[in-house]
C-alpha cells in the first residue's frame, strides 16, 4: 500500500512579493511619464508652429495693406502733378481747349482708387481667445493691435475723401443747368468743394507714403518681438501669392450673360398674349 505524498508548494520568499509589485508599479509609472512628457512635448512643438503660423498671417497681412498703399501712392503721383496744374490755370483759360483735351485730365485728376484691407487674419487675431493664449507676448499683441487700429485709419481716411469727392461730382454730373461752366469737367473744377480736394491730393499722397512705410517700421518690430526673421515672412508671403497653376480656364464672367428670351419665345405667355391682341383690336 502506497503512503500519498502531497506536491511541495514553493512559496515566495519573504518580500518577493511586493518587491515584484514594486517593480510593475514603478515600470508602470515610468511609461506613464514618458507618455505624459512626450506628449506635452508635441503639444508645445504644435503650439509654437500656431503661434508662428498666427504671427506670419497676421504681419503678412500687414505687408500686403502696406503694398496696396505704395500701388496707390505710385498711382497718384501723375494724379497729383495733373491736379497742380490744373488748379494753377484759370478755368476760363482751359475752357478754350478741346472738351475731349481737357475731359480726359480732369477725370484722371479725379479718378481715384479705394483702399480695403483683408480682414481675415485680423478676425482671426483678434476673435480668438485661444490665439491670444498661445501667443503668450502681450508686446506682440498691442503691436499688432497699433497695426490694425493705424489700418482701419488708413482706411476710413482716404475712401472717405473719395466718396466725398464723388459725391459732388456725381451732384454737378446729374444737375449740370444749376452750376455754371462750359463743360461739366470744368463745372467741376469751379466748385470750390471739388477743388478743395484736388488742392489736398499732394499732403494725402505723401500722408499715405507715410503710413506704408510706418507699417512697416511696426511690423519689424512684430518680428523683433515674437522672434521671426524678415527673410521668414518674406518666403511665407511668396508662398501665399504663388500663382496656382491649372489647366482648367478661369469661368468668362461675360460667357454667362446671355440674350433676354422674347416674350414669343415663352411658350406659358402665349395664351396671355393673344388676350392683350384681342383686347387692342377690338379698341
Amino acid at each position: 500500500m502506497s503512503i500519498f505524498r502531497p506536491p511541495k508548494i514553493n512559496l515566495p520568499k519573504p518580500g518577493s512579493f511586493w518587491r515584484q509589485l514594486a517593480k510593475i508599479v514603478l515600470g508602470t509609472t515610468i511609461s506613464l511619464l514618458f507618455t505624459i512628457i512626450a506628449a506635452q512635448l508635441l503639444e508645445r512643438r504644435q503650439r509654437a508652429k500656431d503661434r508662428e503660423l498666427s504671427a506670419l498671417m497676421v504681419m503678412g497681412n500687414i505687408e500686403d495693406f502696406a503694398n496696396a498703399i505704395d500701388g496707390i501712392v505710385a498711382d497718384h503721383q501723375r494724379m497729383d502733378s495733373i491736379s497742380t496744374w490744373l488748379l494753377g490755370v484759370s478755368v476760363e483759360d482751359l475752357e478754350q481747349l478741346p472738351e475731349e483735351n481737357i475731359n480726359d485730365l480732369v477725370v484722371e485728376a479725379l479718378t481715384y482708387r479705394l483702399i480695403r484691407f483683408d480682414r481675415a487674419a485680423e478676425n482671426i487675431f483678434s476673435n480668438n481667445i485661444e490665439t491670444w493664449k498661445n501667443m503668450c507676448n502681450f508686446q506682440f499683441i498691442n503691436n499688432v493691435g497699433n497695426c490694425f487700429s493705424r489700418m482701419h485709419n488708413v482706411e476710413d481716411l482716404w475712401n472717405s475723401r473719395i466718396l466725398e469727392e464723388e459725391k459732388y461730382t456725381n451732384e454737378i454730373s446729374q444737375n449740370p443747368d444749376s452750376y455754371p461752366g462750359k463743360y461739366v469737367c470744368t463745372k467741376w473744377l469751379r466748385d470750390p468743394r471739388v477743388r478743395s480736394i484736388m488742392e489736398k491730393n499732394h499732403n494725402y499722397t505723401c500722408w499715405m507714403s507715410y503710413q506704408a512705410d510706418y507699417l512697416r517700421h511696426l511690423n519689424k518690430m512684430n518680428m523683433e518681438v515674437i522672434g521671426i526673421k524678415e527673410e521668414k515672412l518674406k518666403a511665407f508671403m511668396n508662398d501665399f501669392h504663388k500663382e496656382i497653376l491649372i489647366e482648367e480656364k478661369a469661368p468668362n464672367e461675360d460667357d454667362y450673360y446671355t440674350p433676354k428670351l422674347k416674350s414669343k419665345d415663352l411658350g406659358t405667355l402665349a395664351p396671355y398674349q393673344k388676350q392683350l391682341d384681342s383686347i387692342y383690336l377690338s379698341l
